[in-house]
């Protein structure tokens, strides 16, 4: 299953992968143990991506000015089954109301 990134995010590096990829020295895939820093991780387009292609990446470190995007990235990685199952409610919550109208104050009140 190829990871991707989970929340879209404004100043993403999405689109610039192609331009990044080609300012890596030309011998990056034979260096060993790398430890990958993304300062400025956001949605984490450079991040996925550098870990997938790139095997000799055995650590990465991610940050973010936005302290509830570190949040998040932390519940992910430490806390995923219990994440799941507090989505799951939310869904079973929203889709239980029965019109359009209480579904969008749900929406702002949970946001």
């Amino acid at each position: 299953m190829k990871a991707k990134p989970f929340v879209k995010w404004v100043g993403g590096k999405g689109q610039l992968i192609e331009q990044l990829e080609a300012l890596l020295p030309v011998d990056f895939d034979q260096w060993e143990n790398v430890t990958y820093i993304e300062p400025f991780v956001g949605g984490g387009a450079m991040l996925f991506h550098m870990l997938q292609i790139h095997e000799n990446i055995k650590a990465a470190v991610i940050n973010d000015i936005n302290a509830d995007l570190t949040t998040c990235y932390k519940v992910v990685r430490d806390n995923p089954s219990e994440l799941v199952d507090s989505l799951q409610e939310i869904q079973r919550e929203y889709f239980s109301l029965k019109s359009e109208e209480v579904r969008r104050q749900f929406y702002q009140i949970a946001c």
